[in-house]
Protein backbone atom coordinates (compact mmCIF):
# COMPACT_ATOMS: atom_id res chain seq x y z
CA UNK A 1 0.00 0.00 0.00
CA UNK A 2 1.17 3.51 -0.78
CA UNK A 3 -0.03 6.72 0.90
CA UNK A 4 1.18 9.89 -0.80
CA UNK A 5 0.61 13.43 0.51
CA UNK A 6 -0.88 15.89 -1.99
CA UNK A 7 0.45 19.45 -1.83
CA UNK A 8 -0.64 21.80 -4.66
CA UNK A 9 2.34 23.95 -3.67
CA UNK A 10 5.33 23.40 -1.39
CA UNK A 11 4.42 24.38 2.19
CA UNK A 12 6.83 26.80 3.86
CA UNK A 13 8.17 26.08 7.38
CA UNK A 14 6.49 29.21 8.74
CA UNK A 15 3.10 27.83 7.68
CA UNK A 16 3.49 25.16 10.44
CA UNK A 17 0.71 23.19 8.73
CA UNK A 18 -1.33 21.02 11.16
CA UNK A 19 -2.55 18.92 8.21
CA UNK A 20 -1.76 18.08 4.58
CA UNK A 21 -4.36 19.19 2.01
CA UNK A 22 -4.87 15.62 0.82
CA UNK A 23 -3.56 12.07 0.65
CA UNK A 24 -3.76 9.58 -2.22
CA UNK A 25 -4.06 5.89 -1.25
CA UNK A 26 -3.12 3.04 -3.59
CA UNK A 27 -3.60 -0.65 -2.87
CA UNK A 28 -5.09 -0.39 0.61
CA UNK A 29 -8.03 -1.47 2.72
CA UNK A 30 -10.02 1.49 4.08
CA UNK A 31 -11.02 1.63 7.79
CA UNK A 32 -13.84 3.98 8.80
CA UNK A 33 -14.10 4.78 12.51
CA UNK A 34 -17.07 6.02 14.46
CA UNK A 35 -16.55 9.29 16.27
CA UNK A 36 -14.21 8.87 19.23
CA UNK A 37 -14.19 11.11 22.27
CA UNK A 38 -12.94 10.87 25.85
CA UNK A 39 -15.58 8.25 26.70
CA UNK A 40 -14.31 4.64 26.86
CA UNK A 41 -15.21 2.72 23.71
CA UNK A 42 -17.13 0.18 25.79
CA UNK A 43 -19.19 1.48 28.70
CA UNK A 44 -22.52 0.97 30.44
CA UNK A 45 -25.80 2.22 29.00
CA UNK A 46 -27.44 4.19 30.36
CA UNK A 47 -24.37 6.06 31.55
CA UNK A 48 -23.48 6.16 35.20
CA UNK A 49 -23.22 9.87 36.16
CA UNK A 50 -20.12 9.37 38.37
CA UNK A 51 -18.31 7.54 35.55
CA UNK A 52 -19.34 10.17 33.03
CA UNK A 53 -17.92 12.97 35.21
CA UNK A 54 -14.61 11.09 35.43
CA UNK A 55 -14.48 10.68 31.62
CA UNK A 56 -14.93 14.44 31.14
CA UNK A 57 -12.51 15.51 33.90
CA UNK A 58 -9.15 17.15 33.34
CA UNK A 59 -10.16 19.81 30.84
CA UNK A 60 -9.53 19.86 27.10
CA UNK A 61 -5.97 18.51 27.22
CA UNK A 62 -7.00 15.38 29.12
CA UNK A 63 -10.07 14.90 26.90
CA UNK A 64 -8.00 15.05 23.72
CA UNK A 65 -5.48 12.60 25.20
CA UNK A 66 -8.28 10.15 26.03
CA UNK A 67 -9.77 10.66 22.57
CA UNK A 68 -6.49 9.79 20.84
CA UNK A 69 -6.03 6.80 23.20
CA UNK A 70 -9.41 5.48 22.02
CA UNK A 71 -8.50 6.07 18.37
CA UNK A 72 -5.21 4.22 18.91
CA UNK A 73 -7.08 1.21 20.32
CA UNK A 74 -9.18 0.95 17.14
CA UNK A 75 -6.12 1.43 14.91
CA UNK A 76 -4.31 -1.34 16.79
CA UNK A 77 -7.30 -3.68 16.42
CA UNK A 78 -7.29 -3.01 12.65
CA UNK A 79 -3.56 -3.70 12.34
CA UNK A 80 -2.90 -0.01 11.68
CA UNK A 81 -0.93 2.82 13.27
CA UNK A 82 -0.85 6.62 13.11
CA UNK A 83 0.88 6.56 9.70
CA UNK A 84 -2.20 4.81 8.25
CA UNK A 85 -4.57 7.67 9.13
CA UNK A 86 -5.63 9.43 5.93
CA UNK A 87 -8.41 11.75 7.21
CA UNK A 88 -9.64 13.29 10.47
CA UNK A 89 -12.94 15.02 11.06
CA UNK A 90 -12.74 16.94 14.34
CA UNK A 91 -15.69 18.43 16.21
CA UNK A 92 -14.91 21.07 18.87
CA UNK A 93 -17.36 22.81 21.17
CA UNK A 94 -14.93 25.74 21.52
CA UNK A 95 -12.71 26.75 18.62
CA UNK A 96 -10.23 28.37 21.02
CA UNK A 97 -8.94 24.80 21.62
CA UNK A 98 -7.60 24.72 18.06
CA UNK A 99 -3.98 25.52 19.06
CA UNK A 100 -3.93 22.67 21.61
CA UNK A 101 -5.42 20.38 18.96
CA UNK A 102 -2.65 21.43 16.53
CA UNK A 103 0.02 20.80 19.18
CA UNK A 104 -1.33 17.31 19.85
CA UNK A 105 -1.69 16.61 16.11
CA UNK A 106 1.97 17.49 15.56
CA UNK A 107 3.00 15.39 18.56
CA UNK A 108 1.20 12.30 17.23
CA UNK A 109 1.60 12.64 13.45
CA UNK A 110 4.72 14.80 13.16
CA UNK A 111 4.98 18.11 11.34
CA UNK A 112 5.88 16.85 7.86
CA UNK A 113 2.54 15.54 6.57
CA UNK A 114 -0.16 15.22 9.26
CA UNK A 115 -3.37 13.78 7.77
CA UNK A 116 -5.93 16.00 6.07
CA UNK A 117 -8.64 17.13 8.44
CA UNK A 118 -11.88 18.97 8.65
CA UNK A 119 -12.44 21.04 11.80
CA UNK A 120 -16.03 21.80 12.74
CA UNK A 121 -17.27 23.99 15.60
CA UNK A 122 -20.41 22.61 17.23
CA UNK A 123 -22.60 23.90 20.06
CA UNK A 124 -22.65 20.55 21.86
CA UNK A 125 -21.72 16.89 21.55
CA UNK A 126 -23.40 13.74 22.84
CA UNK A 127 -22.48 14.48 26.47
CA UNK A 128 -22.92 17.79 28.23
CA UNK A 129 -19.25 18.31 29.17
CA UNK A 130 -17.68 16.62 26.13
CA UNK A 131 -15.38 19.09 24.33
CA UNK A 132 -14.06 17.05 21.37
CA UNK A 133 -15.01 14.17 19.08
CA UNK A 134 -12.93 12.86 16.17
CA UNK A 135 -13.81 10.43 13.45
CA UNK A 136 -11.02 8.82 11.50
CA UNK A 137 -10.42 7.19 8.15
CA UNK A 138 -7.36 4.97 7.84
CA UNK A 139 -5.86 2.87 5.05
CA UNK A 140 -4.04 -0.41 5.67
Amino acid sequence: MKITPIHPQEPKPEHNMPFAPGFAVEGGRIIFMAGCGPIPLYHKHPHVPEEERAWMSGGFTRQIERTFENIKMVLDAAGANWSNVVKLTVYLTDMSYQNELNRMTHQIFGKTNPPPRTLIGVSCLSHEDMLIEIDVTAAV
